[in-house]
């Protein structure tokens, strides 16, 4: 399956990022003109220790009858550079016996993430992020078939 991407430009209306001096700025200081976007450079720090890793109640995937497995894939020029993906591991959905069930099927279930790309342009020495948005399948759910009658 291949991921959705695109670029996106960031507009900000009302605030935007706070600066290490810790002044907000509100769009409405600015003096921009109502035809074209404003664009504002602002530093990005990232710290992977200011992430909270959500808690996990129970694993989903090996006790749903879709059931999934995860493929980690690894870019160093994304943040965040490691992403999981679902991979449904049947074509129907398990009974309550466990038999698979091929009169349903077994669908991803796709979220939207969105990404950032550390970038160089050319001739120039330092990197700026991009924002990217790409469909991620993060788990797998059963579904009716869509059946089409001819006429």
């Amino acid at each position: 399956m291949m991921a959705t991407m695109m670029m996106m430009m960031m507009m900000m209306p009302e605030v935007t990022a706070n600066p290490k001096g810790g002044k907000h700025h509100h769009a409405k200081e600015h003096k921009v003109s109502s035809h074209e976007p404003s664009l504002e450079t602002v530093p990005l720090q990232l710290d992977s220790n200011t992430m909270v890793p959500s808690k996990i109640i129970r694993p989903l995937e090996n006790s749903s009858i879709s059931p999934w497995t995860y493929k980690v894939s690894h870019d160093s020029s994304l943040h965040p550079a490691m992403l999981s993906e679902a991979q449904c591991l049947l074509r129907g959905c398990l009974d309550k016996e466990g038999i698979e069930d091929l009169s349903l099927e077994s669908r991803p279930i796709l979220h939207q993430m969105m990404l950032l790309r550390r970038v160089r342009s050319p001739g120039e020495t330092n990197y700026h992020y991009r924002l990217e948005s790409r469909l991620i399948a993060v788990g797998c759910t059963c579904v009716r078939p869509v059946i089409q009658y001819q006429k």
